[in-house]
């Protein structure tokens, strides 16, 4: 039988969504339920994060009327909307790499919402564990560099 698989390639079966899930809560993706369980619920035990909000919304461009057509609004749903003790708040979005359409929304939400900081995040044991993914490509093209 063939494995049920999205169109981002997430395992969409039974044991998939076992290795997705974590506290009750299904995750879009086995990444984005490691960096939950592993950074943000001991971060929170630890005190350095006071709250994390799932799958925050932030509105790129309304909704609107041209020509009696509506036009959809744009969103950016990132995967957490991070609370530290000491005030800062940052949206992190679980990333593989980035598509073309998600360099866009990153372009739109810096300029809608200048005063956020939006960070797109791996795990990478190489490279010290949960990083931003543009830490991670400078890895490993140096690393692909001191291999030739």
């Amino acid at each position: 039988m063939k494995q049920q698989r999205s169109k981002f390639n997430v395992d969409r079966s039974e044991k998939g969504k076992q290795k997705r899930t974590y506290d009750g809560i299904l995750f879009d993706s086995e990444l984005e339920c490691k960096i939950y369980k592993n950074y943000l619920i001991p971060w929170m035990e630890k005190g350095i994060v006071t709250n994390v909000t799932l799958q925050p919304k932030f509105e790129l461009q309304p909704k609107f009327t041209k020509h009696d057509k509506k036009i959809l609004a744009i969103n950016y749903i990132a995967d957490f909307e991070v609370f530290y003790t000491d005030g800062r708040v940052e949206v992190w979005d679980a990333k593989g790499m980035a598509t073309s359409d998600a360099k866009i929304k990153r372009k739109m939400f810096d300029y809608v919402y200048p005063d956020k900081i939006l960070r797109w995040v791996a795990i990478s044991k190489i490279d010290g564990g949960l990083c931003d993914i543009e830490v991670i490509a400078k890895g490993r093209k140096e690393r692909k560099k001191t291999k030739k």
